[in-house]
């Protein structure tokens, strides 16, 4: 008898245990996420760049931006495009540096050039697709994800990320 209710007691924390986890970690949560809405096609003078490189662009830099929506922008760019295209055309002093510029300037080892990377809270999906003025650019650290903040950008709470940090706007 004695075993019998120390086997159920026993069990009886296992799935309390259990619950608790899956409170702090639902699975369901975690195969849910977050439904991603369509992403505009941006370039800068005829090259593909990632959505957060704009924040690493200097404004006065810019000489204009065409927008095209739906057939416009599928039609010439197929169905990356889907979303719309930004077409930003530079002035010709602007410069641009890749992600492997910034990697030398701000000296980051090759052990950790092979993390992802995070533009201003946002994951980069190809960081090849980075272009940026350097100056634009405030810090570059290596640090793990914020587990409270409101967006992941992993499951794994220990994974590191060279994290970009971009120098605040300042209004003109």
């Amino acid at each position: 008898m004695k075993r019998l209710i120390f086997s159920l007691i026993l069990a009886g924390c296992s799935l309390q245990a259990f619950a608790q986890q899956e409170l702090i970690h639902p699975k369901e949560q975690q195969k849910q996420g977050m439904v991603p809405l369509p992403q505009p096609y941006i370039q800068i003078n005829g090259q593909q760049i990632a959505q957060p490189s704009l924040a690493l662009i200097k404004a006065d830099n810019i000489e204009s931006i065409d927008v095209l929506k739906d057939e416009n922008a599928t039609g010439k760019f197929g169905d990356k495009a889907k979303g719309g295209a930004i077409l930003i055309k530079a002035k010709y002093t602007a410069e641009f540096s890749t992600m492997q510029d910034i990697y030398t300037l701000y000296r980051i080892p090759a052990a950790q050039q092979t993390l992802k990377v995070v533009i201003n809270n946002k994951l980069v999906k190809d960081t090849n697709l980075i272009l940026a003025n350097l100056e634009q650019i405030e810090k570059v650290e290596v640090k793990k994800q914020d587990i409270t903040a409101p967006v992941r950008w992993s499951l794994n709470d220990e994974e590191e990320f060279l994290h970009i940090i971009p120098k605040p706007q300042t209004k003109q």
